[in-house]
């Protein structure tokens, strides 16, 4: 394969009439799909445009992915926007991309134009006057694809621009090593602009899966949404860990029960093991695989197979690499072999990112070209995670390298309080953090639902005899609205603002 859209010109071809992608109100079958998507691809406003940014205002619909098609076989590659995102970060994106075209549902046009927009807005509603359009005979496995903003640490958006062939790379890699086909149904959770949602994107157009887009609102009912999933006959689900933690934490379980639901994927941050055990506990024959990836790299690059239950205080293993990917855990220049020993994950894989847009100073200290100790020198990815290996192998996620502190003396990775933390019955997430001006460890925590409301002082009296002396947080915050982005993953950035 050459580019993506050779895997949908196949599902035209093999099964045309099948749902692709369905929302609440919209289906497409693969035929309509590619039509509609190179009927807007042949607007006069990209006829000269080639591998450049094409906007596209991401909502939770099925239209979304006819506009993400659009995009490529216009030649160009697609930047995935949150609708909902602050004016001013809209406005940066847009700039350092040079969007000059979106594709958008009718009632996020008038947005755009309100934050200043003045480029060409495009929506399946429009009656177009001008022909169809396929571009994709000029792609190449290097011709960039899509490009997804992410804040970071610093909370300064910056592209991160995946190719064609690194798409196929990952692509081909999660399908050998999960054997999906056409008869799933996948419920997709996460936010189009989200990387995450890019895995259940690509895996519809490999497999010929249908697509159903989960309503967002379903996501504060439960019973509701396992009840959806059931009409839909969902077969598989990759969600962030907090989607599926809040499922398990309302007892959902006691009233409905998933009855297609054949694997469980979780992705993008730490699943708590006490919510994952819950999961277990109730639907024992399911398949259970831990994800681990970065923005940096099209899809995932390692996966760990749940068996089963863990310890509640265990770390969740990240697991071993996809077949495209090496991963070399780092201690200065020496490449650490044996368990027990933390490092920092270098990853070398065809499926990495071309690097930061606008940026090459950045990309080139984080895509740095290594020898790793073979003669070799390869193009790697920094991740700035730092890991170790267990007795079998598998690596478990210690901390981000930015989470590393010194504290008494001693080094201290912040995600293994939160890993204990996490542990306790009485809570139902939390986040550990430090504040560097006066010098004190700080957990921030939220009660659980179904639990005995617990203070600030009993949560430190239940770490006491979990955690080292040095380790106990010296300051335990409990809040009653826990901040997520869009993603429904934490927001460090506003716990950060709370110190």
């Amino acid at each position: 394969m050459n580019h993506v859209l050779d895997y949908l010109k196949r599902l035209e071809r093999l099964c045309p009439d099948k749902t692709a992608v369905e929302d609440r109100r919209t289906a497409y079958t693969f035929r309509q799909m590619g039509e509609l998507a190179r009927m807007l691809a042949g607007h006069p406003a990209l006829e000269n445009k080639r591998s450049c940014a094409v906007g596209v205002m991401a909502d939770r619909s099925a239209s979304t992915a006819v506009y993400f098609l659009a995009a490529l076989f216009s030649g160009n590659f697609y930047v995935p926007v949150d609708p909902q995102l602050p004016e001013k970060k809209l406005q940066t994106i847009v700039a350092d991309a040079g969007i000059d075209l979106f594709y958008t549902d009718e009632e996020n046009k008038q947005r755009l134009r309100d934050v200043g927009f003045t480029g060409t807005c495009l929506s399946l509603t429009d009656k177009p006057c001008w022909q169809s359009a396929d571009r994709s005979g000029e792609l190449t496995p290097r011709s960039p694809a899509y490009m997804v903003y992410t804040s970071g640490s610093t909370g300064v958006p910056k592209g991160v621009l995946k190719s064609h062939g690194a798409i196929v790379s990952f692509i081909e890699a999660y399908t050998e090593t999960f054997p999906f086909d056409a008869d799933d149904v996948i419920g997709n959770q996460t936010p189009f602009f989200f990387d995450a949602s890019a895995k259940d994107f690509y895996l519809m157009l490999k497999t010929g899966a249908a697509m159903e887009v989960l309503p967002k609102e379903l996501f504060a009912m439960p019973p509701m949404l396992i009840d959806y999933l059931n009409k839909k006959k969902v077969t598989f689900i990759s969600w962030v860990p907090t989607a599926l933690s809040i499922v398990a934490q309302l007892n959902t379980f006691t009233e409905i029960l998933p009855t297609t639901l054949k694997r469980v994927f979780f992705v993008g941050e730490v699943m708590p093991v006490k919510y994952l055990n819950k999961w277990m506990d109730a639907l024992p024959g399911l398949e259970y695989v831990n994800l681990y990836g970065s923005s940096e790299i099209a899809g995932v690059c390692c996966y760990y197979p749940v068996k089963q239950k863990l310890d509640a205080a265990r770390s969740l293993p990240m697991g071993k690499p996809l077949r495209n990917c090496r991963l070399y855990l780092m201690d200065g220049e020496r490449v650490i072999t044996q368990p027990h020993m933390p490092g920092e994950i270098y990853l070398v894989s065809p499926a990495l990112a071309e690097g930061y847009y606008h940026d090459p100073e950045k990309t080139a200290a984080s895509f740095i070209q290594k020898d790793f100790g073979d003669g070799v020198v390869r193009r790697a990815f920094r991740s700035g995670d730092i890991a170790q290996y267990d007795e079998a192998g598998n690596l478990v996620f210690s901390a981000r390298r930015d989470a590393q502190i010194k504290h008494l003396g001693n080094r201290i990775e912040l995600g293994e309080i939160e890993a204990v933390a996490n542990s306790l019955e009485q809570l139902q997430r939390c986040c550990c953090l430090y504040d560097q001006k006066k010098q004190k460890i700080v957990l921030f925590a939220q009660s659980a639902p179904a639990a005995s409301p617990a203070d600030a002082k009993a949560i430190r009296s239940l770490l006491r005899p979990r955690l080292s002396s040095y380790m106990l947080p010296n300051k335990v915050v409990l809040l009653e609205q826990w901040p997520l982005n869009a993603n429904g993953k934490t927001d460090r950035q506003a716990l950060k603002a709370l110190l």
